[in-house]
């Protein structure tokens, strides 16, 4: 089978053999793919190999029936994006998360379209954490894990603004055992209410959903760390000493 002039972009790259790449792919309607780019690596007579550039969107080709399929073209659809900074960090998250959670194969063209959306925010040099809360909120709803915050598990009763509840993955939110303040592992049921409505711009709110997602993510990632939440944290060392 061959694919023609998909949309999609480079999530994962790493060399093989002498010449050649293992890419792994995000795209719009076959989901990620992985492909040997052969020969892609390889410079041409004016010593130049054939690059694929993350964060930017290309229109790939590739043949082939089994899993691993064989890249043929990559055409880039826009200049080729340099992301500095923290926009950079996010991106190697972004990538990572997708990277790591995504089936092969599996096609979700509203998380792509929300992807591209976010990709282009950071183009501009713009890292908006309410967004990437929102992005991984999609990520997780698309995948079959979706976040469930309008009441308790246990119970089914709408949540209390003034109780504490901790998120059990697979399972949702019970009441936490500790009702007289914040312990580690609960939330503030005002706070979950808020990014059930989608408000969760600043303050208290936004600093529970980076948490709960956080703690959510890991799950699903099997207690496996994400080497560029290392990279970000090196770097911030880096910067304070």
């Amino acid at each position: 089978m061959r694919i023609e002039a998909e949309p999609g972009f480079l999530l994962h790259s790493t060399p093989y053999r002498e010449t050649s790449l293992l890419v792994d792919l995000y795209t719009k309607n076959h989901g990620r793919i992985r492909c040997v780019a052969k020969g892609f690596r390889k410079p041409n007579k004016k010593g130049i190999s054939r690059p694929i550039f993350p964060y930017t969107e290309h229109q790939f080709s590739w043949q082939g029936r089994s899993e691993l399929k064989t890249l043929i073209q990559a055409d880039v659809t826009q200049a080729p994006v340099q992301l500095q900074g923290v926009c950079l960090f996010t991106g190697l998250y972004l990538n990572e998360l997708f990277f790591r959670l995504l089936q092969e194969q599996d096609m979700h063209q509203y998380l792509y379209q929300q992807y591209q959306n976010f990709i282009a925010i950071l183009c501009k040099g713009e890292p908006d954490e309410v967004q990437l809360r929102h992005l991984e909120m999609t990520l997780l709803e698309e995948l079959g894990y979706g976040l469930v915050l309008d009441s308790d598990a246990q119970t089914g009763a709408p949540l209390q603004a003034d109780s504490y509840y901790q998120y059990i993955p697979e399972r949702g939110l019970v009441l936490s055992i500790n009702q007289r303040g914040p312990a580690q592992g609960s939330y503030a049921g005002s706070d979950l209410i808020s990014i059930a409505c989608g408000e969760f711009s600043q303050g208290s709110p936004l600093r529970t959903a980076k948490q709960l997602l956080r703690s959510v993510i890991d799950f699903y990632l099997g207690g496996r760390p994400l080497h560029s939440r290392e990279l970000y944290r090196q770097h911030l060392l880096s910067q304070a000493s």
